[in-house]
């Protein structure tokens, strides 16, 4: 059976929960992201969704090492290389995380 693509699924107007591997050096001093090339690797991806609510799931290494931080400046470097909003919700859990969900629209990530 072969693999099937993003062109072979009718997600248009739904909701998709797309996992990221965006894990990125990180300056420890500025908590700036040194290298953008995992981000740069998945925007055919993000693009290929734009008639979709995308709502984007990664992590940055694991609480207590040096570069774990929160994910606002990974949302920031995807928005400005997707030239589009991109919002950073800061929690997977509780009512926020689902009532932003709820309220996107397509186009939304």
């Amino acid at each position: 059976m072969p693999i099937g693509t993003l062109r072979d699924l009718e997600c248009s107007g739904k909701t998709v929960l797309l996992r990221l591997d965006l894990n990125s050096p990180i300056d420890p001093n500025s908590h700036l992201i040194l290298d953008d090339k995992r981000f740069r690797e998945h925007l055919p991806t993000v693009r290929a969704l734009s008639d979709c609510r995308v709502v984007i799931v990664t992590h940055q290494s694991r609480p207590g090492k040096k570069d774990f931080t929160t994910l606002e400046a990974h949302a920031g470097k995807l928005e400005d290389l997707l030239g589009t909003p991109v919002t950073y919700i800061d929690s997977v859990f509780g009512r926020h995380a689902k009532d932003a969900v709820n309220a996107s629209k397509p186009g939304d990530i």
